[in-house]
């Protein structure tokens, strides 16, 4: 599963949650990407998250400075209706290695079609966006939208502001230059490739943002799951009822799975699951209820399960059940995400009703 800007950012404690929902409805509302909108609201500086972008990424870190004086010779490597399409600006030209300063280096996409278009081997930089917006304004005379005209004037305020207090005058901004590529931890080739990949959205959460009915976000759940599990199979919990909706064994579908009904009257993991809102990992132990459970899901007496909750505006709806190897309990973060999300794509469908409805 993909690991995004957002995700890199709170492992590190640079930002909290609040901040991210923050900067997620404020890039909603005014657009452009994740990193302006943490830029914007002041929860990182623009040279702090470059750098860390450079450094997670591995790409070079190209700062405004170098990125606002590069001549014109150079910009003419690549056609204007092209820098303008793909946001990108050209940095330098080695041999055939056309160096590209990139505000996504994770758009291999972008990569692609530029370096096949041009007959350039492409090698990506990073700068945030604001200053790839300032700079496509400056090289190629477009308009700066008011809201980045603001960004880069107050981000450039600061800048000044840091420098009347130190001795010295502030030097330019710190650039990664070949001798130092080293020492950011730059890669290239194949190993670059694999890095990066681990950070393009996945096919999965596309798919669960583009879902138009319940039908194909359970089956991107079970989908996903299937062929790291055993089995893996969702309930619909309703009127103390488990009801079977979706379930696979081996990657093939369980029969029957919409004829069951586990009651959570009695004392199940389901109900343990149901009742608590957390999860359930372990043994199965012998009650009238996880037996027909697990007769339900082919009989089998499986050394460990995994039950968690999908829940909805606060509630429970959807229980998951998986069947894995002693290594069941480390997908638990990667679950719970995959819930998380599904649950995300189950509220976008409730508001699609009400704007439908309205």
């Amino acid at each position: 599963m993909a690991i995004t800007l957002l995700d890199m950012l709170l492992n590190a404690g640079i930002i909290n949650r609040d901040q991210v929902e923050q900067a997620l409805s404020n890039r909603v509302i005014y657009g452009g990407k994740i990193g302006s909108s943490l830029i914007e609201l002041g929860y990182v500086c623009e040279v702090d998250l470059a750098r860390f972008l450079s450094s997670k990424l591995g790409v070079p870190y190209v700062g405004p400075d170098q990125l606002l004086s590069i001549p014109p010779e150079t910009i003419s490597l690549l056609p204007r209706e092209l820098a303008l399409k793909y946001g990108v600006i050209p940095l330098s030209l080695e041999k055939k290695r056309l160096n590209l300063v990139m505000s996504d280096p994770a758009d291999l996409k972008a990569i692609d079609e530029i370096g096949f278009i041009t007959g350039y081997i492409i090698r990506p930089f990073v700068t945030p966006e604001v200053r790839l917006v300032q700079a496509l304004g400056i090289y190629y005379n477009t308009e700066i939208d008011f809201r980045f005209r603001k960004m880069i004037e107050e981000v450039d305020a600061q800048k000044r502001e840091a420098a009347l207090h130190r001795e010295a005058p502030l030097p330019s901004a710190p650039t990664v230059v070949e001798e130092e590529l080293e020492e950011a931890e730059i890669v290239t080739g194949a190993e670059w490739s694999e890095r990066i990949s681990r950070f393009a959205p996945d096919t999965v959460a596309i798919g669960l943002a583009k879902a138009e009915n319940r039908e194909e976000i359970a089956d991107l759940v079970i989908g996903s799951l299937g062929p790291k599990l055993q089995k893996a199979a969702l309930f619909l919990i309703r009127n103390d009822t488990a009801i079977g909706w979706k379930g696979v064994c081996r990657q093939e579908a369980i029969p029957h799975m919409a004829q069951i009904r586990i009651s959570l009257a009695g004392h199940s993991a389901l109900k343990t699951v149901a009742d608590g809102a957390g999860l359930y990992l372990g043994p199965l132990p012998d009650s009238a209820a996880n037996n027909e459970l697990r007769k339900a899901l082919g009989g089998d007496r499986p050394k460990s399960v995994l039950l968690m909750p999908l829940l909805i505006t606060g509630r429970i709806v959807n229980i998951l059940y998986a069947e894995g190897d002693e290594h069941l309990g480390e997908m638990v973060p990667e679950v719970q995400k995959l819930l998380l999300k599904a649950a995300l794509a189950f509220e976008v469908l409730i508001h699609r009703e009400k704007i439908l409805m309205l």
